[in-house]
């Protein structure tokens, strides 16, 4: 949605009194989801994962005046184990005891390697606090035996598989996509995954350190870009600056005043 439309098409006040409106059982922040093909390279990725916390931080605010935090439900983003890491030590303060909180980019994840589903689960299920459960959003059915493993721990699972497959059914018959069609199809998805949660589990070996390492930068004009850019990134998780500030065109400008600053 936020590549077709550029951002959210809604404000956080907007989505916050629909989420008030009525009784759901539980109301994600809005977050900036980090696939490969929505952030290409490390510094998108950053960018998102900072954005995410100021989301985080305001959905959580409204949530109060709302009177809805208790259904409130937190949603951590990242590429690698250790982003999800620091997106949860950022919002600690806004996971209350006892509730679920979301793991967002898991949609067309693999399930192996060092920045599989599985890694990222087991490096989250050893730093989450003690009766804090987890919703992963789009996890393939495929998935599931890996995940039984971790079902004290995971809550719960979504995806839009059955969606897509309704879409196909109503291109190829020629047909409405009617809520009909559509609640068919998710019963028959919900029923293929109740079978495969009843498979046995599959565990795997926990997979190797691959931490993001910052890399070295010995030209200066490039150092400067990297603090300006990490300057930026902090203005924004301290809602200094908003979640959808467009920064692109000052990170040259601020990388400037920072090589200036240090070259006098």
């Amino acid at each position: 949605m936020m590549v077709r439309y550029g951002g959210l098409p809604w404000s956080i006040a907007d989505y916050m009194a629909l989420a008030a409106s009525y009784p759901f059982r539980r109301v994600s922040s809005i977050d900036y989801c980090c696939e490969d093909g929505v952030a290409s390279n490390r510094e998108e990725v950053l960018d998102r994962i900072s954005r995410t916390i100021a989301t985080n931080r305001e959905c959580f605010a409204r949530a109060i005046d709302l009177g809805i935090a208790n259904r409130f439900m937190p949603v951590l983003q990242g590429r690698t184990p250790d982003d999800y890491v620091r997106c949860l030590d950022a919002i600690e303060g806004m996971i209350l005891p006892g509730t679920t909180v979301g793991i967002g980019s898991m949609c067309r994840r693999v399930i192996h390697g060092p920045e599989g589903l599985v890694a990222v689960v087991e490096r989250l299920s050893r730093v989450l606090p003690v009766g804090l459960r987890a919703h992963a959003f789009g996890v393939k059915g495929d998935a599931l035996p890996y995940l039984a493993p971790f079902s004290r721990w995971v809550a719960s699972i979504d995806s839009q598989a059955f969606g897509i497959a309704a879409r196909r059914d109503a291109i190829q018959r020629g047909v409405a996509k009617s809520d009909r069609l559509v609640a068919a199809h998710m019963e028959r998805w919900y029923r293929r995954q109740c079978g495969r949660a009843l498979a046995a589990p599959v565990t795997l070996p926990e997979a190797a350190d691959h931490s993001a390492r910052p890399v070295a930068v010995d030209d200066p004009w490039e150092r400067a870009i990297a603090e300006a850019r990490a300057q930026i990134r902090d203005l924004i998780e301290t809602g200094d600056l908003d979640h959808d500030e467009i920064t692109a065109n000052w990170v040259e400008a601020w990388a400037a005043d920072l090589y200036h600053q240090r070259a006098a």
